[in-house]
């Protein structure tokens, strides 16, 4: 699992790297977020943790590749463990003045998750997000997410997530 989760890393840090250097004005920042989610409507209930690196295109668009993990009980052998990639795209329709971030986004997403079986499916991601910038460097915000996926599952959840530009 662990290699999972570093190769998964290192698959979404190096295009958003690619990304960075190609537009020269673009900033880029870690959020880390903590939250809750139901899936499966609502039958499901999961405290998440997101990892999202932001690469800003323009003062509209934004790239944000992310990884959501569960917060299970590490005691117990058969706690519900899920694991998450997304890859975004966001737009900022009242653009990013770097002071307030409102945002509306999209992407795939894929899941694996252990109960009552092990499952896994491609869906995409619906995402209302707003951010408020602390000072230069840290920021706070909330995200709303709906997640349809193909295998008719679904997942939706909010999350309070904190940032740091890099």
């Amino acid at each position: 699992m662990c290699r999972k989760i570093i190769v998964s890393l290192c698959l979404i840090i190096c295009p958003v790297f690619v990304v960075n250097t190609q537009a020269r004005d673009s900033d880029t920042d870690l959020r880390i977020g903590l939250g809750f989610s139901t899936l499966n409507q609502g039958n499901v209930f999961l405290v998440l943790s997101e990892y999202e690196l932001d690469a800003k295109l323009s003062d509209y668009f934004t790239v944000a590749p992310s990884i959501v993990l569960s917060v299970a009980d590490k005691w117990k052998s058969d706690s519900e463990k899920l694991f998450q990639a997304n890859m975004n795209v966001f737009l900022s329709p009242f653009r990013n003045n770097r002071r307030n971030d409102f945002r509306i986004g999209g992407g795939l997403s894929f899941y694996k998750f252990n109960q009552p079986v092990i499952r896994s499916a491609f869906g995409f991601n619906l995402i209302v997000e707003d951010s408020y910038s602390i000072n230069d460097r840290f920021f706070i915000g909330v995200k709303a997410f709906m997640q349809p996926y193909f295998n008719r599952e679904s997942s939706s959840g909010v999350l309070l997530k904190a940032g740091i530009n890099l």
